[in-house]
């Protein structure tokens, strides 16, 4: 955070005279992870951030202002699907906005893609565009990011440790029944006294998101400054080179310049600010003469499963993600997903709380009218459930140019996106529940959704990169194919979406362009 004895405006000015190496936009994995890189190596770094420092959040309700849900480290403004037959579906996706952006809230399970996420392969939709390079390349990148935020055999070691009675012995059942569970890496420096804030900031600190491992170390170095509560509206640019960054803050406009611009806005935002950075030189949007900015959306899907033991089991000690499930990421072919325990308990509050959520996409927004409408079902279906625990099961979303992030002027972001759910999707996901549930047999497994759920914060591939200029918007370093000064490296770059987390796959990405990114700094001093 900048600190300064002068105004708000003196601060501005004196870093909008600043020519900076490196504007990095957003402050998420993916940007604090390169910024805190290219500041190591000296370079002067910029950081534009549209929230501010949290300590101390949890989930505002959706009839939050603007200014509260930011205050709490939430994107301010829900995301609007645009349904087929031109309604809108409009709901609060668990995208972060503040220093550290969304890993200040999450999970922390950081997991390596698969190597087959890499290839190319056949979908009902046709054959998928390959990553231009391959999984054995970016395995050292893998090895460094996990390093770097404190995947390692003490924290494997202490996942051990913490697990229950209830966690061991469903361990051993699935062992049993031919599966090879592992423990879920999570980055989270555990003690006695950690609180495990799962969904919230923590603030005792060992929980190693992106404000804590990159951001607030890149800003002890001397040339690296940050301006948050910046609203980056567009990027000026002229055929060859981003010559100028165009925000807002605290209602004034700003002018600021770098040799190197990234964007790690997300990839819901990053390709936001592209297609509205339009200009005589670019018609359809900033790096878009391949027509392919915002196109490729994809999620995972988010299916919610409770599942129980055949006899009663302590729970003591158990921690809130242990165990990870591999075996049917891709099975004979078929690519039905991953399974991970998420350690709650099927009590009343989670249950009201998935619930609400639901109905919420079904456009109900009165929050007395939602807690009356779950109140029975809530209760009802924690007497049911209430010794089960609950796992998530995702299921890889495949790119489809149709799925898009799109200008639209009628919403309160200024955009709007399209997404059609695949019959293809519901049946891997179905198939990987029914495959799950025999797996773990004679615990018993049921799904809480009542339909395929997706997992709206975990949005990827909207500027994705390859070797082709005409079927991508970036190149194999992350560099827009259509100009010589910007990146990106949020998820935005990914060419598929894989059925894990991608923060891990983000992170390593970020520690592999780095370099690069210094080296065309370089040549543009």
């Amino acid at each position: 955070m900048i600190t300064s004895s002068g105004s708000t405006g003196s601060v501005d000015a004196a870093i909008e005279s600043t020519h900076w190496d490196a504007i990095i936009v957003g402050t998420g994995v993916g940007g604090a992870t390169v910024g805190r890189s290219l500041a190591l190596e000296g370079l002067s770094v910029l950081f534009l951030e549209k929230g501010t420092e949290v300590t101390g959040s949890g989930m505002p309700s959706d009839s939050s202002s603007p200014g509260e849900r930011i205050a709490h480290g939430w994107w301010p403004h829900p995301v609007s699907r645009r349904m087929s037959d031109g309604r809108y579906q409009r709901f609060f996706a668990a995208v972060g906005c503040a220093l550290g952006g969304s890993s200040i809230h999450y999970a922390a399970a950081l997991e390596r893609m698969d190597a087959s996420d890499f290839e190319v392969i056949k979908t009902t939709a046709g054959t998928t565009m390959p990553w231009p390079i391959g999984h054995s390349d970016f395995v050292p990148f893998y090895q460094a990011a996990e390093a770097l935020y404190g995947i390692d055999s003490a924290s494997v070691e202490m996942t051990w440790q913490r697990m229950s009675d209830w966690d061991r012995a469903l361990m051993d059942q699935m062992r049993l029944n031919g599966l090879r569970p592992q423990p879920l890496p999570v980055a989270i420096r555990y003690d006695e006294q950690c609180m495990e804030c799962i969904g919230r900031v923590c603030p005792r600190r060992c929980k190693r998101d992106a404000r804590v491992v990159c951001l607030e170390e890149a800003l002890k170095l001397p040339r690296c400054r940050i301006l948050d509560r910046c609203d980056v509206e567009t990027l000026e640019a002229d055929d060859e080179r981003v010559l100028a960054v165009r925000a807002r803050r605290d209602g004034r406009e700003l002018t600021l310049r770098g040799r190197v611009i990234v964007l790690a806005a997300g990839a819901f935002h990053s390709p936001h600010i592209l297609l509205r950075s339009r200009n005589d030189r670019w018609p359809n949007g900033l790096a878009n003469r391949s027509d392919q900015v915002g196109r490729n959306l994809m999620f995972h899907t988010a299916d919610v499963m409770a599942l129980w033991a055949p006899r009663r089991l302590s729970r003591r000690g158990r921690q809130l993600k242990s165990i990870s499930v591999r075996d049917f990421y891709n099975r004979g072919g078929d690519r039905l997903g991953y399974v991970q325990s998420m350690g709650l308990e099927a009590g009343r509050g989670v249950i009201a709380g998935y619930l609400k959520d639901e109905l919420r996409r079904r456009r109900i927004s009165n929050e007395v009218l939602l807690s009356l409408l779950v109140k029975v079902p809530s209760h009802i279906a924690a007497w049911l459930f209430g010794s089960a625990g609950i796992f998530a099961a995702m299921s890889e979303d495949y790119p489809h140019p149709e799925n898009r992030i799109m200008l639209d002027a009628n919403e309160a972001d200024g955009a709007s996106f399209t997404y059609t759910i695949t019959d293809d999707l519901r049946r891997r996901a179905d198939k990987l529940y029914e495959e799950f549930a025999r797996h773990v047999r004679p615990w018993r497994v049921t799904r809480i959704s009542p339909q395929l759920p997706m997992n709206y914060g975990h949005p990827c591939g909207t500027c994705r990169f390859g070797d082709d200029s005409s079927i991508s918007v970036l190149d194999r370093d992350c560099r827009a194919h259509d100009l010589e000064n910007l990146y990106v490296v949020d998820a935005s770059f990914m060419p598929r979406s894989g059925a894990v987390n991608p923060s891990l796959t983000i992170a390593a990405n970020a520690l592999r362009v780095a370099p690069r990114i210094a080296a065309r700094v370089s040549t543009l001093a």
